[in-house]
């Protein structure tokens, strides 16, 4: 065997290695620097963690073709690692022999087999990505990703040709175990002597150096995320999901939310150089399939730019939207690290319904809607930047305690000919029934209310309302940003309640549920919450309510709220209660349960207007229809308020009702007011 000295080993990976931490330097030091955000607890959850999403794959599996094609890619190189070291050791220490090691035989198996499977993944990957074309790669960097699989098609070639060649010449012992390789050695057929390791050594030295290579391209690649994704998911979040913004210190914060680099906590700078760009973010956005100026992906990919131009002491290039708008969209330059208005511009922010679905779908877990609201919160309390009707909608949830612009002494119309027992007349009530200003200000919200209270009253269930003591909670402040306003409105509601001694509360909101189950512990409101759905589903199982009279319409669908499905997991308990409905039959939407579209009204989109592109509602009115259901069941009444809007806006004989409704239909009970 010809054997290169050592030397040049050691010269191709010091060289390798320098412009690997030439590049990766800047990052690291500027992710050290970064802002605390302590995540080190629950060691064990968080290894699992690992051991789910990476090594197990589990969110690129739901995409059956790319994930089985990124599945066979990424164990094919964790056993193949194995193989690399092979290399470096043959290249160091001549003739290392491990094949004739016992132990090692499998391991030749399943390497040569994993080099097929590797192959055969890209093949996929590259059809995918060149013929198919899904509409998920928009935005993402072509170049970069054929750089990729040609670099690692290019490794997985010239190991064949390394192993080929050995067994070409006669001395692999695992002939026998390496089929695939022994197939490659009929190529060297005619190559007698010291021919053969001349190629031996060819094959050896370009695959070190495809390695390198490799190695410091992954530097300035979205590839990065083979390094980064497994520590990514290991820091992932650990709260419940919608408990997923941060809190902010309004007394001792030196700046109110996100606008430059030097705000970014370490856990965000990680997530930015772990974005994969494979765009299953952007394929379940509401906002970029309806034409607004917001991908996941892009949002994610423009603040990665921006933060490495900062750290290299380069200027970022501005956000592709941006570049979209055209000349002129940005004034100037970003000075001191500035993200705002250059890397993400303010229409992409105040696009968002955080509905969770990005957050959902990334399969190496990266929290977009979190970054979102804290760039909403930097544009709202520092700078007083905010839509004209999202302004209206917090200056009377200020004045008036709701943002509907309703005034306060009208909170209780919607309980007009009802016998609502009020908490201060019924102070050991065991609910309290928080009715929610979108049902209470909403004429149209009304019959969820009322439906509520003759089926608890129904069922015996001891329950009470605060009346015109009840204020909004504060979920469309914190969602658009105005935290000090959150804060002011969450202190007063938890006082009230810790005046009335309340301890578990019933939601129809999801918005509410969700504020009031998870985030109000952080301010001291600590109860027990459920959704009406889930305390239906309970009384249907005690038998406490019992439902007789039939469907009319025989087949429904339903729409999962974001709040109460991707944020809190709920899917099960409405559907149990509508198919205890005599003569109901669930027909599921393309898009359901935790893949479910947004209704649009989420992140404080229910108070502004849709300028560009069809309007979210009415995207999913659509794919309601497509069931060919009658009825459009739905268990929020943001949800109800956009499909009511939907389906009237396209003339659609599909009718909606909240599950209340149909339950307390079904029950028989009389709920609305009498006509006049």
């Amino acid at each position: 065997m010809i054997w290169l000295n050592p030397v040049g080993l050691v010269l191709l990976v010091g060289v390798a290695g320098f412009f690997f931490l030439r590049r990766l330097g800047p990052l690291w030091r500027s992710m050290r620097a970064a802002q605390p955000d302590p995540r080190r607890d629950h060691l064990r959850e968080r290894i699992w963690g690992v051991v789910v999403f990476v090594l197990g794959q589990r969110r690129l599996l739901r995409w059956p073709l790319t994930g089985l094609a990124h599945f066979l890619i990424f164990w094919g190189f964790v056993i193949l690692n194995l193989e690399i070291l092979e290399a470096g050791l043959e290249a160091l220490v001549p003739p290392l022999n491990l094949e004739q090691q016992l132990w090692w035989g499998p391991v030749a198996f399943a390497q040569d087999l994993l080099a097929v499977a590797v192959l055969t993944g890209l093949a996929v990957a590259a059809l995918n990505r060149y013929l198919l074309r899904p509409r998920r790669f928009q935005g993402s960097h072509q170049r970069d990703a054929t750089i990729i699989l040609v670099l690692i098609a290019l490794v997985i070639l010239t190991q064949l040709g390394l192993y080929g060649t050995q067994i070409a010449a006669g001395t692999d012992h695992l002939v026998n175990l390496r089929p695939v390789s022994a197939a490659v050695a009929q190529l060297f057929r005619g190559v007698h002597g010291e021919g053969i390791w001349v190629w031996h050594e060819f094959f050896l030295w370009a695959h070190l150096g495809l390695i390198a290579g490799f190695g410091v391209y992954l530097a300035h690649s979205k590839h990065l995320h083979i390094l980064t994704a497994a520590p990514n998911v290991f820091f992932r979040s650990l709260e419940p999901a919608g408990r997923h913004l941060p809190n902010l210190d309004i007394e001792k914060a030196e700046h109110f939310g996100l606008a430059k680099v030097d705000q970014l906590t370490w856990k965000q700078e990680l997530d930015l150089a772990t974005c994969t760009e494979c765009g299953r973010c952007q394929s379940h956005c509401p906002a970029f399939n309806t034409g607004k100026p917001l991908s996941p992906k892009l949002f994610i990919t423009d603040l990665r730019d921006g933060w490495y131009a900062h750290a290299r002491g380069e200027l970022p290039p501005p956000s592709a939207w941006a570049a979209e708008a055209g000349a002129g969209a940005v004034a100037e330059a970003p000075k001191d690290g500035q993200l705002l208005d250059w890397s993400v511009m303010e229409e992409t922010l105040w696009s968002c319904t955080t509905c969770g679905a990005c957050v959902e779908e990334c399969p190496v877990l990266i929290e977009h809607v979190p970054a979102i609201v804290e760039m909403r919160r930097s544009l709202v309390l520092e700078e007083s930047r905010l839509p004209r009707e999202a302004r209206a909608a917090l200056e009377s949830l200020e004045q008036r305690g709701n943002p509907f612009g309703m005034p306060a002494d009208s909170r209780m119309k919607w309980a007009e000919g009802l016998q609502v027992p009020l908490l201060t007349d019924n102070p050991d009530a065991e609910y309290l029934y928080w009715v929610g200003c979108a049902t209470a200000f909403d004429e149209s919200n009304w019959p969820i209310a009322r439906a509520m209270v003759a089926i608890l009253k129904k069922a015996r269930v001891s329950f009470a309302v605060l009346g015109q003591e009840e204020v909004c909670n504060g979920d469309p402040a914190r969602r658009l940003g105005n935290e000090y306003l959150f804060q002011t409105q969450a202190q007063q509601v938890v006082e009230k309640l810790k005046e009335r001694a309340v301890r578990k509360v019933i939601a129809s909101c999801p918005h509410c549920f969700n504020t009031m189950a998870r985030e109000y512990p952080d301010l001291g409101g600590n109860y027990e919450v459920v959704h009406h759905t889930q305390l239906l589903a309970q009384l249907l199982d005690e038998g406490r309510i019992e439902l007789t009279e039939p469907l009319k319409n025989g087949e429904l669908t339903y729409h999962d709220p974001c709040y109460l499905g991707r944020w809190n997991g709920e899917y099960d308990a409405p559907r149990r209660v509508l198919e205890a409905i005599p003569g109901a039959k669930l027909v599921e939407m393309k898009r359901t349960r935790n893949e479910a579209m947004c209704c649009g009204a989420g992140g404080g989109r229910l108070f502004m207007e849709e300028s560009r592109g069809p309007r979210i509602n009415r995207v999913r009115v659509q794919q309601a229809e497509e069931t060919g259901a009658g009825t459009a069941a739905v268990a929020c009444p943001f949800c109800a308020t956009m499909f009511t809007e939907g389906i009237s806006s396209q003339q659609s004989a599909m009718e909606s009702r909240d599950i209340s409704v149909l339950v307390a239909e079904s029950m028989g009970l009389e709920y609305l007011p009498a006509a006049k």
